[in-house]
């Protein structure tokens, strides 16, 4: 699992527009799914930033 969240995150970083848009938890907070994973992530200077990596069956964090 470990190696398809850090494909995912390449991926990401590439194309960072491709996840969801997630105004409720912040400017710029975008959110995308590995299997049972949910990524958080936004763009910061130019550069990625991996914000949370979570179990999608947990509540979601306040970021």
């Amino acid at each position: 699992m470990v190696q398809k969240l850090r494909e995912k995150c390449c991926l990401l970083a590439k194309d960072p527009d491709v996840g969801d848009a997630r105004p409720e938890l912040g400017n710029e907070i975008r959110s995308t799914y590995v299997g049972s994973y949910v990524i958080f992530f936004c763009r910061v200077e130019g550069f990625l930033e991996i914000v949370r990596v979570i179990r999608g069956d947990f509540d979601e964090p306040k970021i």
